[in-house]
């Protein structure tokens, strides 16, 4: 009985997608209707839906389309991590002989988008509103293989610190809360019977820059003292002080990038 089920509806299937095994029929599917599931770095998981119908018979609408979607990265997240780690690989230094080690990505984004089709092709430019949030924490270390002393050194805000050993780590944080208008542009390639592949790419254009924020221990780290000309240990009001200027100084960097990269890859299916 299973069988006899999975062949007539394999048989309409094909029924319905070719008319004499070549040729295609009047696509059923041409209402426009369509929903699609893509992946992306910086979105993850995106499912959208939407309509587009280029057969309609009106000179201008057949030229746009609008979707609505959604992305997260939760789906993803331990292959998206492990990506990240493997391009984290031995760390990537930062000045001073600091690293940023272990990135792990939260991410997701909701969008509002209208398609123009110039030429009733694959080709379209797409507009719209995106709103989301970004959250990428990492490690910060550094390390010394050979002596002397036993001692890391390095500067923060201006300041000259010392871990009593020969390694220290903290972490750092970056938070982005953006929304703003989208700009881009992408392509749907038609497979068979209303499946298509599409690319998307674009950016958003936010007034909310992204957020840094910096924790390093204070256990076994010493100051220079540049009025006493000697080491110290720090206390935890002048660790406090170099962290919220070093945060300001990344802030006021990250301040001038305004612009949220998306590039998108997935199927979809028009009904």
């Amino acid at each position: 009985m299973k069988r006899i089920i999975f062949y007539l509806a394999g048989m309409l299937f094909t029924v319905s997608c070719f008319a004499d095994g070549t040729a295609p029929v009047e696509p059923w599917y041409r209402n426009g209707f369509q929903s699609g599931v893509g992946v992306s770095v910086t979105g993850g998981l995106n499912i959208f839906a939407g309509y587009h119908n280029p057969e309609l018979s009106s000179p201008w609408l057949r030229y746009f389309g609008a979707r609505i979607g959604l992305a997260t990265t939760d789906p993803l997240k331990s292959a998206i991590d492990s990506m990240i780690e493997r391009y984290m690989q031995d760390g990537r230094d930062v000045g001073d002989g600091v690293k940023i080690d272990e990135g792990k990505l939260d991410a997701w984004h909701g969008n509002v988008l209208v398609d123009y089709y110039p030429f009733r092709g694959s080709w379209r430019l797409t507009g719209g509103y995106v709103w989301g949030a970004m959250s990428l924490d990492s490690k910060i270390f550094g390390s010394i293989d050979e002596a002397p002393a036993q001692r890391f050194y390095f500067y923060l805000a201006g300041d000259h610190y010392y871990y009593n050993g020969n390694n220290f780590s903290g972490s750092a944080k970056i938070d982005w809360k953006y929304y703003g208008p989208y700009l881009g542009s992408g392509f749907d390639f038609d497979i068979f019977c209303g499946f298509s592949f599409f690319i998307d790419a674009g950016v958003v254009f936010t007034n909310r820059p992204a957020r840094m924020d910096l924790e390093i221990p204070h256990e076994q780290l010493y100051i220079y003292n540049k009025e006493t000309s000697s080491w110290g240990p720090v206390t935890i009001a002048a660790l406090d002080r170099d962290v919220a200027a070093a945060e300001h100084d990344a802030n006021r960097k990250l301040s001038d990038w305004r612009l949220y990269p998306m590039v998108k890859l997935g199927f979809a299916y028009r009904f």
